[in-house]
């Protein structure tokens, strides 16, 4: 999100495919559709003279709005596979970006006269690297830095010595994680007045500060470890904010005359942060989550929460990632399962995903999984949302509603087992869930298990975009 001079709080919504605007004197909210469908709206800045600019991840745009005339202006970036990620505006204004994809990982610059230009980070293909450059900022200096994702490193641009074409002016910064089994993505990034690049690292749970003139890393453990992500900011009195997007909390660290100082919200310098591999279940907690956000590989591999994928979802060739999303291909005659986190007795499990053809093909969510033969699951298979349970490789439905489900449309499956009675809801991603529950059933066959997602892929391929499980 970003604050305009009149104190309006401005926010994209990729999901929705619109930028939203929040009055606070009004306490009112309005919404703008973006023109291009499903262009999946994502960072946002505002220009002095009021302009919002946003990315559009999924098109390779980016745009602005004026709220004056409530019109768009998109731009296109030569590459079709860019995927515009984070956006800042300088002080000249001109528009700066990342182009997030390690087959592309350039730096945009849309000036103020409305000449776009691109910047190479290494001059080497990056394909395959993980270098996904993700957040921007702009440093008192008017140099642009930004986070690598999957590389561990901070990148930055001297504008005066920069060179479109070219990676001249561009200085990359590598840190060595301290945790070296819990994988490292670094994303958001931030300026303090004080002569500091601030940045978190959402697997190693750490946030941390470089010097702008060069120097050594400092890091520190959020407090939650609660998954630091995107949303990092330094404010006016150069305090530190970022989000603990799975700990559902803000986090604030207050700088002393070096470090941050201590508080219940803030965090102690550390070099061991504690690996989130093995979390013990909490009521509200998360069990596992991924987003999918990471380079082309075969299988699941490491979720976004630094936890392995288990099940199937390691071992067989049908699972890979491609497009920052999970994939599980077309195989006549076999099931397979993914599972994440650890056992739980009571739980939820909401994912994201859509299939090619239903034909003799299914997906959905498990619960109490024990292996590939005893399980609950709610799934949909394109005419109906079915609870079923499978004992000793024994399949019987315990519930069914009718549900009439599109081959390619993605939709979102709410699966909660507490004790004896099992829920489920399904729904177009694109829309909100239902009141209430569509189908519920009572079995107490299973107590406890692990959560995670099973696909029949007969006659087509299942893509997954988000899966998040919790315990109640």
């Amino acid at each position: 999100m970003a604050v305009d001079p009149n104190g309006k709080v401005w926010f994209t919504m990729p999901v929705t495919n619109a930028i939203g605007m929040y009055d606070p004197v009004a306490t009112t909210v309005s919404q703008w559709a973006v023109p291009t469908a499903g262009a999946g709206p994502w960072g946002i800045a505002i220009d002095s003279g009021g302009k919002i600019w946003f990315t559009e991840h999924y098109v390779n745009q980016i745009a602005s709005f004026d709220p004056g005339s409530h019109t768009f202006h998109e731009i296109a970036t030569p590459a079709t596979n860019s995927n515009p990620y984070g956006i800042r505006v300088d002080a000249s204004n001109n528009v700066w970006f990342t182009e997030n994809s390690d087959a592309v990982a350039l730096i945009g610059e849309y000036t103020a006269r409305g000449v776009l230009k691109e910047y190479k980070i290494r001059n080497t293909s990056t394909a395959g690297t993980g270098l996904t450059p993700h957040m921007i900022t702009i440093d008192p200096n008017g140099n642009v830095w930004w986070s690598e994702g999957w590389v561990s490193a901070i990148g930055m641009l001297n504008v005066a010595a920069a060179q479109p074409g070219t990676n001249i002016g561009v200085t990359e910064y590598f840190y060595t994680p301290s945790c070296s089994s819990c994988g490292s993505h670094t994303s958001g990034i931030s300026a303090d007045r004080q002569g500091r690049i601030w940045l978190d690292d959402s697997l190693q749970n750490t946030f941390g500060s470089f010097p702008i003139g060069g120097g050594s890393f400092s890091f520190y453990n959020s407090p939650s470890g609660g998954h630091p992500h995107d949303g990092l900011n330094v404010n006016s009195q150069n305090r530190i904010w970022y989000d603990e997007e799975f700990a559902n909390k803000v986090a604030e660290a207050i700088q002393g005359s070096s470090t941050p100082t201590p508080t219940p919200t803030s965090s102690s310098p550390t070099s061991t942060p504690t690996s989130t591999n093995t979390p013990t279940p909490t009521p509200g907690s998360t069990l596992g989550k991924d987003t999918f956000q990471r380079v082309k590989q075969s299988r699941w591999g490491t979720a976004s929460d630094g936890q392995t994928w288990g099940g199937d979802a390691n071992s067989l060739s049908a699972f890979s990632i491609s497009g920052n999303t999970g994939l599980v291909a077309k195989t006549v005659g076999n099931s397979y399962s993914a599972v994440l986190g650890p056992s739980a007795t009571d739980a939820e499990v909401y994912a994201r995903g859509s299939i090619s053809s239903f034909s003799e093909s299914n997906f959905g969510d498990v619960l109490r999984w024990t292996n590939g033969n005893n399980w609950y699951k709610a799934y949909i298979d394109g005419a109906n949302l079915i609870v079923q349970k499978k004992v000793n490789g024994v399949t019987t439905i315990l519930a069914s509603v009718p549900f009439r489900a599109s081959a390619g449309t993605s939709y979102t499956i709410h699966f909660r087992g507490v004790g004896s009675t099992l829920t489920a809801n399904a729904w177009a991603a694109s829309g909100l869930e239902p009141s209430g529950w569509m189908v519920t059933a009572s079995d107490s066959t299973f107590t406890s298990g692990y959560c995670g997602m099973r696909f029949l892929t007969q006659n087509g391929t299942a893509t997954v975009t988000s899966f998040q499980a919790k315990w109640l």
